[in-house]
């Protein structure tokens, strides 16, 4: 016979084992609409998941919904704000109709494009108390900016190297369903046609646009360089992308936990932006592999910069004077 304490501690090991885990004590969905886990973005959202349970011991459980499985932005930003999902990293062009103020991104040529320079003023300057006031009256924390990359134009069949090529050759620029944007192009002379992002590769494809515009790692993976034949480097808007969190979500967590959170999050954004910095050269090198490569002279930017001059003032009315103005200041303590 086995003695009683053996006996004790394999009925209770037995049981154990028979246990389901224990649940996590508080849960946070992480929504987007990224599905390439390649992309320094999404290596980051797969970061703030990994080191958020690790270090909280499993306390949060982060669940990733990328690639739109929770929809697309307006859905996100909706379930973010009634508190349905408690963290969407979204660009800010898909949230703005929800935060007006993030039409500032969309005026063109205004940011630096050196990451040195724009990393803090994106996310330390007078840019960001503004931005994290305007969330904070919305019920949402800010959570810090990433780096999408700049965006540049690509089209098929024709070079493009002033706003004239694009007016002369009336070429049909997809654009997002963002009246900004659409200003934006059609000051440059194009005939601007918003397209679902889904969409996109199959209207490049059958010729219903011209072109389109997005930073190089959107043209990598979602391969429209099968479909293009020019990458003309324009670097006219920013695509920044902003953490985005649910403050009522994040003020019910355990002070611990608040700062396992906020402390993931702002090392996310150092971690993120040395991947894109990283990432930058091979992903030009990839599609200088399918794509003519051009890139503009100082004068040619001018060009550029001097026909779209006139969107500042439409950013105003959408941003309001006080956010515009935050950034211009950042941008002037910046140099």
């Amino acid at each position: 016979m086995k003695p009683i304490k053996t006996l004790l501690w394999s009925c209770a090991a037995s049981c154990a084992f028979a246990l389901p885990a224990m649940a996590a004590d508080y849960t946070m969905i992480m929504a987007h609409g990224l599905s390439d886990r390649a992309h320094p973005l999404y290596k980051a959202f797969e970061k703030i998941e990994t080191d958020i349970e690790e270090r909280s011991e499993g306390r949060i459980d982060v669940v990733d919904q990328g690639g739109g499985a929770l929809g697309g932005d307006r859905e996100v930003m909706e379930s973010l704000m009634l508190g349905d999902i408690q963290f969407a990293p979204l660009g800010t062009s898909g949230a703005v109709q929800f935060i007006p103020e993030f039409a500032v991104f969309d005026i063109p040529y205004v940011l630096p494009t050196d990451p040195a320079v724009l990393k803090p003023l994106l996310n330390d300057s007078d840019l960001s108390e503004q931005l994290t006031s305007v969330l904070a009256d919305r019920g949402i924390m800010f959570g810090g900016i990433l780096d999408g990359g700049f965006r540049n134009l690509t089209t098929s069949g024709t070079e493009v190297h002033t706003p004239a090529d694009i007016a002369d050759n009336g070429l049909r620029i997809r654009v997002q369903e963002n009246p900004v944007h659409i200003a934006i192009w059609r000051d440059l002379g194009a005939a601007p046609t918003p397209i679902a992002f889904p969409e996109l590769y199959g209207a490049l494809q059958q010729g219903v646009v011209d072109g389109q515009e997005n930073p190089y790692g959107h043209i990598l993976s979602q391969r429209f360089y099968e479909v293009q034949d020019y990458l003309i480097n324009t670097q006219h808007i920013f695509l920044a992308n902003i953490n985005l969190i649910n403050q009522e979500w994040f003020e019910g967590l355990p002070e611990d936990l608040q700062t396992i959170v906020s402390d993931v999050l702002a090392e996310s954004v150092d971690y993120q932006w040395d991947l894109q910095a990283e990432a930058e050269g091979d992903m030009r090198e990839q599609l200088a592999e399918h794509l003519t490569i051009i890139d503009l002279t100082d004068e040619e930017i001018a060009q550029f910069r001097d026909q779209t001059s006139g969107i500042i003032d439409m950013a105003r009315e959408r941003a309001g004077d006080e956010t515009v103005d935050a950034l211009l200041s950042a941008t002037d303590s910046a140099q």
